[in-house]
């Protein structure tokens, strides 16, 4: 009897055991079907990711800076005396830029954090240093005592725009009747003056808007012209009063009226005569008169007290 002898030896495996030999020969706790990675492999591939160390945070580089400029006018201090914010303003501003410094002035570069970036904060604070001490060496010596407790640059600017152009409506009031003064000379060109005029607008705007009760009074005070000078000095010199308004220049304008009807009937003499050509004030000429200060108020209608404020000197002073 013959035999295949393809098939000596060789025993057929039962069908299906191609799979579980694959099945059985997969690692422990992998289950058949589709080929997949071995156990632990995706783990390791996530391992592998977290563990690769992110790039350290890139510090950020301001360049270090020192505001110096030879060219900055030697005479330019900012004073509220010269009116001069808006000249004086408009060169630091011009320096700033060309420096580099325009971002301290204005504040879009805050201070950075000391713990994240040590070496950028260190440079920020010598920049804003170096800007602080170029604003004191060109302002007054009141304006240096004003800001000196702020931190930054920018902070003192601030302040200082705060300072020369919201003097309030008193200030607001005085440069108002300035502009109304403002006359075109044949001495000087037009174009010039009219720049004049503008800047003195510009200072009035930035002060913010003006009421009909500051019209009153720039009205009032308007009237003046070249006369009463002695009246004139004694009403500007209560404009700081924080009760000061229309009712007040009206309330010096009774007592000097009524001061003038008591002298003249004294001495036949209008006090506000003399006074505009002596430079005293009225009550002050009623004092040296040889009239009382009680007798001048019984006349006039107005107090001892108040004859004594105005012209301040006691009611005991006034009475010898």
């Amino acid at each position: 009897m013959s035999a295949d002898t393809s098939t000596v030896g060789l025993t057929l495996a039962p069908l299906g055991s191609t799979m579980q030999a694959a099945a059985n020969s997969m690692p422990s706790g992998q289950s058949g079907g589709a080929p997949s990675i071995p156990s632990g492999s995706n783990t390791n591939a996530s391992a592998g990711l977290n563990s690769i160390p992110l790039p350290p945070p890139h510090d950020i580089t301001i360049p270090e800076r020192f505001m110096s400029d030879l060219s900055w006018p030697s005479d330019l201090h900012l004073d509220l005396a010269k009116s001069n914010w808006e000249e004086w303003s408009f060169h630091l501003n011009v320096k700033s830029d060309r420096l580099g410094f325009t971002k301290w002035l204005k504040g879009t570069l805050p201070q950075l954090d000391a713990t994240l970036h040590p070496k950028a904060h260190d440079v920020w604070e010598t920049n804003d240093c170096s800007l602080c001490a170029f604003i004191f060496e060109h302002i007054s010596k009141s304006d240096y005592n004003a800001i000196k407790h702020l931190a930054t640059a920018h902070g003192m600017f601030v302040a200082l725009q705060q300072c020369h152009e919201k003097l309030g409506a008193h200030a607001q009031v005085i440069l108002l009747k300035k502009a109304l003064n403002f006359h075109y000379s044949l001495d000087a060109l037009l174009c010039d003056s009219a720049k004049e005029l503008l800047k003195m607008y510009t200072w009035i705007a930035n002060m913010g808007l003006v009421d009909l009760d500051q019209i009153k009074i720039i009205l009032l005070l308007n009237a003046f012209g070249h006369h009463f000078e002695h009246l004139q000095s004694l009403i500007y010199s209560s404009m700081d009063s924080p009760n000061f308004g229309a009712n007040t220049i009206l309330h010096c304008f009774q007592q000097e009226d009524a001061m003038n009807r008591a002298c003249t009937a004294q001495s036949g003499a209008s006090v506000t005569a003399l006074a505009a050509q002596s430079g005293a004030s009225a009550t002050a000429l009623a004092a040296q008169s040889g009239a009382s200060a009680t007798a001048l108020a019984a006349q006039s209608g107005a107090s001892a007290t108040a004859l004594a404020a105005q012209s301040g000197a006691s009611v005991t002073t006034l009475a010898a």
